[in-house]
């Protein structure tokens, strides 16, 4: 019994690895910027992360890994995509807005290192104004987080307040 399953692992792993040979082959071809690593998978690529401090993997930020904030493009939609870690459990309101005060200065420090501008006009008026999690430009990304966060901290300090 040990020496067929053996027999199936060792077909199942050259299978896998003629499928991923042919998955990598292909995407190289419809993103000529692809490389085969743990920022790349299909159309998506990992452009920034703040790895959790519960993250296991001893790796630096990446598709992969648990990530605070991190920011993904999709090459397929050519949108990119922010994810915040919301799997923690806090006493209160204050130790969310501490924790997403954090993050956006995390993103703030991003921006500033990469050159990108901060100052993104978002259309409020006469066109849609919502906040969304995936964007045109890690510029617009930028402002609907800021916008979120400090509208949700100002929110709940009021709240807290009354």
């Amino acid at each position: 019994m040990k020496f067929i399953n053996r027999i199936k692992w060792y077909f199942e792993d050259k299978f896998w690895n003629i499928q991923h040979y042919f998955e990598v082959k292909k995407c190289k071809k419809l993103y000529p910027d692809y490389e085969d690593n743990e920022f790349n998978v299909g159309s998506l690529k990992h452009v920034w992360g703040l790895q959790s401090w519960d993250d296991l993997t001893g790796k630096s930020a990446s598709i992969y890994t648990m990530n605070d904030i991190d920011i993904t493009y999709d090459r397929k939609s050519k949108l990119y995509m922010l994810g915040i870690e919301t799997h923690y459990m806090f006493k209160n309101q204050n130790g969310e807005s501490a924790y997403l005060m954090d993050l956006l200065n995390a993103f703030t420090t991003f921006m500033d290192e990469n050159g990108y501008s901060k100052e993104f006009q978002f259309p409020m008026f006469c066109g849609t104004p919502s906040i969304m999690n995936s964007a045109n430009s890690i510029e617009e990304l930028y402002t609907n987080f800021k916008i979120f966060v400090l509208g949700y901290c100002a929110v709940y300090e009021r709240a807290n307040k009354i």
